[in-house]
């Protein structure tokens, strides 16, 4: 039975973009994250110490988000993935990271990068 951990809405407020103001500011973002590890034990025993912690994984990428900058949602993604994995060790993680109101003259959508990490 495949089984994963789904952690949705993150609000992230960070300094990503092309335009000086993006980077200067900061701008809104949102956070849908997935965790595939092996949930059985905590399952079975209901041992908290045996599955994620997402109340610790928000708050890192909380506190990231106020000491980055970058260009691109790219990079941005990648800084995400990278303590994810850091710190948990999953066999997969998905992520889908949006910017919600990008600055573009007569568009009013969102944009967002979805990546994935597989550790085998």
């Amino acid at each position: 039975m495949e089984t994963f951990l789904k952690i949705e809405n993150i609000k992230l407020w960070a300094r990503v973009g092309v335009l000086d103001e993006e980077r200067q500011l900061g701008q809104l973002f949102r956070l849908d994250i997935f965790l595939w590890t092996d949930f059985e034990k905590s399952t079975l025993n209901d041992d908290i110490k045996k599955t994620v912690d997402y109340s610790k994984l928000v708050h890192l990428l909380k506190g990231q988000s106020k000491k980055i900058y970058f260009f691109t949602i790219e990079k941005y993604s990648n800084a995400i993935l990278e303590i994810i994995d850091k710190e948990f060790q999953l066999s997969k993680i998905k992520i889908i990271l949006t910017k919600c109101n990008p600055p573009i003259i007569g568009f009013d959508g969102k944009v967002s990068i979805v990546r994935i990490l597989e550790n085998n």
